[in-house]
């Protein structure tokens, strides 16, 4: 059951919802917007683009509310992840937005006050009006990465994917290729086996590569209905990865078997985002476009079922992501009775330009 603590206007469209998973951090978390602004709204310090983005930095509360930590203003924003481990000692926050670039912030404590810097950035792509549409961090099932370099994989609105390299401050492309022939929506790590880079685009192809040996798929398919718009592997089962797509079907793969799926669920959306819970990786969090949000029970992967969903917003659904905070870490003010299990969830629509943050409450086996 869902139970909404606190909503926020974003005023841009809201698009993206990342917690933080670093200890002590757990309980920040980040919003991207969009915004494509006509001629007459455009200030002068934003005339060479229509499109407009910022970055919202929240702190969960001890009664549930959200504290506004930070707002950057900054290109529209696609898509925002953290990098689920320190890297280098550091805590890094990637972006892609509307101009085309990967951005690298750093999370800093100042004296107890926390603020995101920009660290790096680097264009995914030469030509100009390239939009950078998703990334995906390397670290998905390390313990630490404080003396490792990390990779970022980049899709585009031109098709490509990009793979980048970073360590410490320096940010350098390694590859890039053509994957998909219109946008490519979505690109993850195999978590298990970071050699491995999914892809799915506007043409409806679902695509593996294998960085080690070239620029062409090791497998590929067009199952999809539509375009592919959102690919999690799932850190805690090998072999276990989820795709979802406009088609409104949400899919699980045994990623040794690319030409049919295990399962093939419909959510009633478009489904643009799927997250895998962070504790157990039973539980999909999925953003359905026009049918809301889901919980998504994966635990028998042949018939996963929905357990509940959110209906609250009054737009797109398109960005949502769970707390990495336990039930002994989420306030108490929050937890109803000791016989749940609490979880925080963040959710934003387009239209209305809403964030919220709500309390999910499971039953204890």
């Amino acid at each position: 059951m869902f139970r909404t603590l606190d909503t926020f206007d974003t005023e841009f469209s809201a698009d993206s919802v990342e917690w933080c998973p670093i200890h002590s951090f757990k309980n920040i978390f980040v919003c991207g917007t969009y915004q494509l602004m006509k001629d007459e709204e455009l200030k002068s310090s934003y005339s060479q683009s229509k499109r407009l983005g910022r970055i919202y930095m929240f702190q969960v509360a001890e009664n549930g509310c959200l504290i506004l930590l930070q707002k950057i203003e900054v290109p529209a924003i696609l898509d925002i992840k953290w990098a689920h481990v320190t890297c280098q000692n550091k805590i890094l926050l990637g972006v892609v937005n509307a101009s085309g670039y990967l951005q690298i912030y750093q999370l800093k404590n100042y004296d107890e006050k926390k603020i995101l810097e920009l660290l790096t950035e680097k264009k995914v792509a030469d030509e100009d009006e390239v939009l950078a549409l998703s990334l995906d961090w390397s670290t998905g099932r390390l313990m630490n990465n404080n003396e490792l370099s990390s990779k970022i994989v980049v899709s585009d609105s031109k098709g490509f994917i990009s793979l980048f390299e970073i360590n410490g401050s320096e940010l350098n492309k390694i590859n890039s290729w053509v994957a998909h022939q219109f946008e490519a929506w979505i690109t993850a790590f195999d978590y298990w086996d970071t050699n491995i880079v999914y892809s799915g685009g506007d043409d409806c192809r679902f695509q593996r590569f294998d960085i080690r040996i070239g620029n062409h798929a090791s497998a590929s398919n067009k199952i999809h209905g539509a375009g592919v718009t959102s690919i999690h592997s799932n850190s805690q089962r090998e072999f276990l990865l989820s795709s979802g797509s406009y088609d409104e079907i949400l899919r699980l793969w045994d990623t040794r078997n690319f030409k049919q799926p295990i399962s093939e669920t419909n959510l009633g959306g478009g489904v643009w985002r799927l997250k895998w819970d962070p504790f157990v990786q039973r539980y999909l969090l999925a953003a359905c476009m026009y049918g809301g949000f889901r919980i998504v029970d994966c635990e028998k992967t042949e018939i996963p079922f929905v357990i509940d969903e959110y209906n609250e917003h009054e737009s797109i659904a398109y960005g949502c992501d769970w707390s990495f905070l336990s039930n002994k870490e989420v306030p108490e003010q929050i937890l109803k009775t000791t016989v749940q299990t609490v979880v925080l969830v963040g959710t934003c629509s387009f239209y209305d330009h809403a964030l919220k943050l709500s309390a999910l409450y499971f039953k204890n086996s």
